[in-house]
């Protein structure tokens, strides 16, 4: 019955897996990876900027004209200490005066900042943009994806799950590259362009940089695992919650039936409180490097000012050099910081992209086949059919002949396997063993969409969307226009009624159409299966949960529908069935007899006895 794959969460899986969202995005990123450069170029040059008037303000150079000649440093030779009298060399040539370099440097800052803060800001919109058109087109796809699967997978999970899954997850999935790509870009150039700098002006100070990197780098390997898995029970269990109130409140009046609201309330906060306990724990997993990594950092930030200090003293380093060195020491363990944190992002990212690859993975079991099929000639056979949900065995070789132009009902005790007949009819499921032939041709063969158009199926319990009745009615919506709408709905004895409502067809009809009554949604169902004008009708009890007075106006629409059509009915109600061309009663899986009513009545005892249990309960 299960037919799915385990996921290859492999890195190099999951990077093919990210590249096929991002590939029509590549321009859009490879602008933002060059906007990153430019804001890592600006990000570094702003504290070389303030060099200039560094040295002014504590007189470590003269300017050309005031009596000093000094030749600039070449670029290869630029350090911290001279990086000031290079630029001020270079103004001194314009023959300008403190003042004036002191305001030039200053405006210049200024600028950069300003232009620094304007590139940030399209930088954010672009990945932003980028972001949400991945984070649409990963979850429009999983969405179709799993529409695609086959039924017995969505027996096997949980509705509030795949909500999860194709919600939290997916948003979860992109959310952090961005900001893994920012920091990948902007903290490695600002990284080696700091510490270029740092070893250029001072080799031994930028060895204790070096140690608080690796001390960072070290931490994230400890915690890089139990994050990911972490992670991983995090939206398990926001799955749980989320899939445990889907479920409440689709059960809403069984719940308020039962007074068992504060039932559900316990049960919920339950659910909560263990979500709180792993939320909790993968907190401590994901900033546990927060607080060690600001002791680092400031156990690194005391050290370079003690042992700058002593450079200083040693006349190792200018006053200029030291204040630079004091500054860019600091800073350059924001981008090491940011990076380690970015690993830590990157597995919770990997850990939700996982969750997504994994439903990505689910391969259906009904394999449609490439025959093309347009209308029914003559019958479909079920021959020798037998089928079981995991080890329940449902029917054992089932023999029944639907042919063209005739009404087949099945009837039989509830369990019987009625309802399974209709599901492999219409190809949910395959059987285990014998073959459904449709005019000869096995049903594998056949193009599953072409033939599932032949169908027009009105169930016990019609579910209905949250739209209006046309909408529902001419459901997907594909080329029908108001007039068949109303034509179907005629059919279906559901015109009247519908001119009654406030807006006619443009009335909304609530959620799995709570705001008609159960004989209404019927009829609007049945309206919805022959506005195409199926071949086959399909009717699985649509009588059963109606009063007497719906179940005759729902029992009027059905005999005008099926009238000259081929048509399959499960009723429980035998008086439904009577003028069918052909009755097979089931039992327990197996085909018992088959014929007309009258047929019947005379050599079947459990038609006769159902007959009976019938009348008895009408008398």
């Amino acid at each position: 019955m299960k037919n799915s794959t385990k996921a290859q969460t492999s890195p190099k899986e999951l990077m093919r897996f990210f590249s096929r969202y991002l590939r029509p995005y590549w321009r859009l990123v490879l602008v933002l990876i060059v906007c990153y450069f430019f804001v890592s170029l600006l990000t570094a040059i702003q504290p070389l900027v303030m060099a200039p008037m560094l040295d002014i303000v504590l007189g470590d150079m003269t300017l050309a004209g005031s009596g000093t000649t000094l030749l600039p440093p070449t670029l290869q030779e630029i350090d911290l200490n001279n990086v000031g009298a290079y630029l001020l060399a270079w103004l001194g040539s314009f023959d300008l005066s403190r003042w004036e370099i002191v305001w030039i440097m200053a405006l210049t800052y200024l600028a950069l900042a300003l232009l620094l803060q304007l590139l940030n800001f399209a930088v954010y919109l672009l990945a932003v943009w980028i972001r949400v058109g991945s984070e649409r087109d990963i979850q429009t796809d999983l969405f179709g994806h799993v529409l695609s699967l086959s039924l017995d997978f969505f027996h096997r999970k949980r509705t509030g799950e795949l909500i999860s899954r194709l919600d939290q997850d997916t948003r979860a999935t992109v959310s952090g590259l961005a900001v893994i790509v920012r920091s990948i870009v902007v903290s490695s150039i600002l990284t080696v362009v700091y510490s270029t700098l740092l070893l250029r002006t001072n080799v031994r100070l930028t060895i204790f940089i070096i140690i608080a990197g690796a001390l960072h780098y070290g931490l994230t390997q400890i915690i890089r695992n139990p994050i990911k898995q972490r992670v991983r029970d995090q939206f398990n269990a926001m799955a749980d919650s989320t899939a445990y109130i889907q479920e409440a409140i689709s059960a809403v009046r069984v719940v308020k039936s039962f007074v068992a609201e504060a039932y559900e309330h316990a049960r919920l906060r339950n659910i909560v409180e263990r979500l709180r306990s792993v939320i909790f724990r993968f907190g401590i997993f994901k900033h546990i490097d927060e607080p060690i990594g600001q002791m680092i950092n400031t156990v690194s930030n005391v050290a370079i000012l003690l042992l700058a200090t002593n450079e200083l003293f040693g006349s190792s380093l200018t006053p200029t050099g030291f204040f630079l060195y004091l500054y860019i020491g600091r800073a350059v363990l924001d981008p090491i910081t940011d990076l380690t944190r970015t690993y830590t992002m990157l597995q919770t990212t990997m850990a939700t992209s996982e969750r997504v690859y994994e439903l990505f993975s689910e391969r259906p079991s009904i394999i449609s086949g490439s025959k093309p099929i347009r209308q029914l000639e003559r019958e479909v056979h079920f021959d020798r059919v037998s089928f079981a949900y995991a080890d329940s065995s449902v029917l054992s070789n089932v023999d029944i002949h639907i042919r063209k132009g005739e009404i087949t009902a099945l009837v039989g005790p509830s369990g019987a396997g009625k309802s399974t007949v209709t599901d492999l009819l219409l190809r949910f499921y395959d059987p285990d063993k014998g073959r459904i032939l449709v005019d000869g041709v096995d049903l594998k063969q056949l193009d599953l969409e072409a033939y599932r158009r032949l169908f027009g199926v009105v169930s016990q319990e019609s579910l209905l969307f949250n739209a209006s009745v046309f909408e529902n009615i001419a459901y997907p919506g594909l080329d029908v226009s108001r007039e068949e709408a109303e034509e179907a709905a005629q059919i279906a004895n559901a015109h009247e009624f519908i001119q009654q409502m406030p807006r006619g067809y443009d009335s909304l009809i609530g959620d799995r159409g709570v705001l008609v009554s159960g004989g209404q949604r019927q009829r609007l169902a049945i309206a919805r299966a022959v506005i195409r004008k199926p071949q086959i009708l399909l009717l699985d009890e649509a009588t059963s949960s109606l009063d007497s007075g719906s179940e005759k106006l729902v029992q009027e629409a059905i005999d005008r529908v099926i009238r000259g059509t081929t048509a399959v009915i499960i009723a429980h109600r035998l008086s439904t069935v009577v003028k069918a061309n052909q009755i097979v009663v089931i039992d327990r899986g197996q085909v018992v007899d088959s014929g007309t009513h009258g047929d019947l009545m005379e050599r079947c005892p459990l038609y006769q006895e159902l007959a009976m249990l019938q009348l008895n309960a009408q008398a």
